[in-house]
């Protein structure tokens, strides 16, 4: 199984830089609610980068375009995570569901009930 995380964000480094400012300054109006609950000022949080070293699985990390490049098909509301099976791609957590989630710890337990579930 591979884990797909997919951010609600472009790629390159002025979106990184634009986007990081958002957050900081209006964190509430900020489009990609996995961004806000993962990623601080300087990088990936340790309580997160934790939890997905222990998770069994291989992982990408793509950000809104890199996502629609691989997998054009998808129509998929953004952020989301998604598995990948022998090509076959599914919906682990909506966008919807993240959205809900307040903070990074039931974001965690999210993936984690989602995961455990898959067998994985």
């Amino acid at each position: 199984m591979k884990l797909i995380l997919v951010y609600n964000a472009d790629d390159g480094l002025f979106n990184a830089i634009t986007d990081t400012i958002h957050k900081v300054m209006s964190p509430s109006t900020y489009e990609c609610s996995l961004c806000r609950f993962t990623y601080g000022m300087t990088g990936m949080l340790k309580n997160w980068r934790n939890y997905l070293a222990g998770v069994k699985a291989d992982k990408a990390f793509l950000h809104r375009t890199e996502f629609q490049k691989k997998y054009p098909d998808c129509e998929e509301a953004l952020p989301a995570i998604f598995t990948e099976n022998d090509d076959n791609l599914r919906v682990l957590v909506s966008a919807e569901e993240i959205n809900t989630c307040e903070n990074l710890d039931e974001l965690i337990s999210l993936v984690d009930e989602r995961v455990l579930a898959s067998g994985k």
